[in-house]
């Protein structure tokens, strides 16, 4: 009997494990995206105005998936614990369940399985992945020594850079290393003139590591459009200092690695490997509120505890948001810092569970 009560053990769990983890899979795809499409957009719109690269754009979407990952995948995992043990319910597999003997504790120790799966798979993502990734983007960006407007121009559109400055390129070469027939509006100090400068082509060259747009045989005109004496000057080659166009780029502490940021012992630091080890807590600490939802009366609606789990959650998440700020700034010891408001979740989790078994002692429902 006891062969078979550990093999019918083993099909309940990988059936509650099936279920939950494909359910999980598919809330995250869905909500992965819904916020990547978002990104997509404002990027896509950023390199059609010629403030980004496509290589570069396509990189910092990529970067965003694990760290998207990071806050969609427990929001998934409690939304499909919370469907699949209300579908359960409604279906009497439940019922049937407790009659074999499986108590709510073994239930919710079988549903603590794949939800452990996905806690060390989130925990990897904050831990390991993400920092590595950001290292990887901020890599590539050194290595491109900042994005600057010739490497993101659009031929034959207007666009501005960081400085101020207007530039207009009528074509481009088939090896994208020049530009041909440049006009360019340089900002002024002074509001009263105004320099535009012509060249028949242009390139950008590195000099003393700093990038440099070289304009080839071309005019500087400098005056006023209510002035009829302008200062016109030719010239074979001129200079203009680039600035760096890149944004978006990973924030230096979130390039460090997890080791990195506690050996630092400062509060900034501790306050985001506190973040990262938070996310695989939420985890757990939201299996037990999906659980006891879930399993609710079966007349109610599946879809009942949907709306309030997302409110707690998102609480949840903004509570550890503003302890990670507090102690960023100082405001909060490092230590225990974030983990109060796990602490705080973690004892009205066991006061409602204590308040069930009362109201389970005395009768109540």
């Amino acid at each position: 009997f006891s062969k078979h009560g550990s093999v019918g053990h083993l099909i309940i769990l990988r059936y509650f494990s099936r279920e939950i983890l494909e359910t999980t899979a598919g809330v995250s795809l869905i909500l992965l995206l819904v916020v990547l499409s978002g990104r997509f957009i404002q990027f896509l719109e950023k390199a059609a105005n010629g403030e980004l690269s496509v290589e570069l754009m396509l990189t910092m979407i990529l970067w965003r998936v694990p760290s998207s990952l990071e806050l969609i995948l427990p929001l998934a995992l409690t939304l499909s614990v919370l469907l699949v043990m209300s579908r359960m319910n409604q279906e009497s597999e439940l019922t049937i369940l407790r009659a074999a003997g499986y108590s709510n504790t073994r239930l919710f120790a079988i549903v603590l399985v794949p939800a452990a799966l996905v806690a060390v798979l989130v925990g990897w993502l904050s831990l390991v992945l993400s920092p590595e990734v950001a290292r990887e983007l901020d890599r590539q960006v050194v290595a491109k020594e900042n994005l600057t407007v010739f490497d993101t121009v659009v031929p034959g559109r207007f666009q501005t850079d960081k400085s101020g400055r207007l530039i207009y390129a009528e074509s481009i070469s088939e090896d994208r290393e020049s530009l041909i027939d440049v006009f360019i509006v340089e900002p002024s100090e002074s509001k009263q003139t105004e320099v535009f400068l012509t060249g028949q082509t242009a390139r950008q060259e590195l000099n003393g590591g700093e990038k440099y747009l070289v304009l080839f045989d071309g005019y500087r005109h400098i005056g006023t459009e209510t002035a009829l004496d302008w200062e016109i000057s030719k010239f074979d080659r001129y200079l203009i200092r680039l600035s760096p166009e890149t944004e978006n780029r990973p924030d230096s502490l979130d390039t460090k690695s997890t080791e990195a940021l506690i050996a630092s012992g400062k509060p900034p630091e501790l306050a985001i490997a506190s973040w990262r080890i938070s996310l695989p807590i939420v985890c757990l600490l939201m299996l037990p509120w999906a659980f006891l939802m879930g399993r609710g009366s079966p007349r109610q609606s599946r879809f009942i505890w949907v709306i309030p789990i997302i409110l707690i959650q998102f609480g949840y998440i903004t509570a550890l948001s503003f302890a990670q700020k507090a102690v960023t700034l100082g405001q909060w010891l490092p230590w225990p810092g974030l983990f109060w408001v796990h602490l705080v979740v973690l004892a009205v989790v066991v006061l409602l569970i204590g308040f069930g078994r009362l109201g389970q002692r005395w009768g109540i429902r």
